[in-house]
């Protein structure tokens, strides 16, 4: 049993649409190896650009076609330039893994980040929000798209929970190289103590 809410960047890219398009397809590769239902794995899913949208909460769907579906439909916002990650965190923690979102208390809550651009809205709280989403027992798996050089891996080393599970490639067709790797990062999660 886990809560996972994937949190996915949709800040303007040079590829546009196009890459919008992969990073959705990338979510939805890892959704197809969760088994999800409203007793076993739930979704959430967040975008942001210079603001946060909460797409959906862990009570919105309740089988993976239905939750592939909701994911296929969010839109790509595309702010030129705005990366507010913080913003991000801060739905997670206000509005996602909370029980009125349907987070349940008694199982593990992942958040798999998936970024092709270091934030430059909050740049220094985005650090100390990540920590305070950790001591919740938020288990932060980033994902970061190289290729742009937008990206600096070091915001990816100061959110993640555990050092091995961040995960880089270069290019956006190289993401669903990665999905088995991270789908079974997310399966392997257990209640922090």
């Amino acid at each position: 049993m886990l809560d996972v809410a994937f949190v996915v960047d949709s800040s303007s890219k040079s590829q546009g649409q196009a890459a919008w398009s992969q990073m959705i397809s990338f979510v939805n590769l890892i959704i197809d190896r969760l088994t999800i239902s409203q007793s076993v794995i739930r979704i959430a899913f967040v975008s942001y650009s210079d603001r946060a949208n909460v797409e959906f909460r862990f009570n919105t769907y309740t089988d993976s076609q239905s939750t592939k579906q909701g994911v296929t439909n969010v839109g790509y916002l595309g702010t030129i330039g705005s990366s507010n990650l913080a913003a991000a965190f801060d739905a997670l923690r206000d509005q996602v893994f909370v029980t009125s979102a349907g987070a349940r208390s008694n199982v593990p809550w992942v958040a798999v980040i998936i970024t092709d651009r270091s934030p430059n809205i909050r740049t220094q709280h985005t650090a100390s929000i990540a920590s305070q989403l950790r001591a919740a027992g938020i288990q932060i798996i980033p994902i970061g798209v190289l290729g742009s050089g937008q990206l600096s891996t070091n915001i990816l080393n100061q959110i993640t929970y555990e050092q091995t599970r961040v995960t880089t490639v270069n290019t956006y067709s190289q993401l669903t190289g990665v999905a088995e790797q991270v789908a079974g990062w997310v399966c392997n999660s257990h209640l922090r103590e």
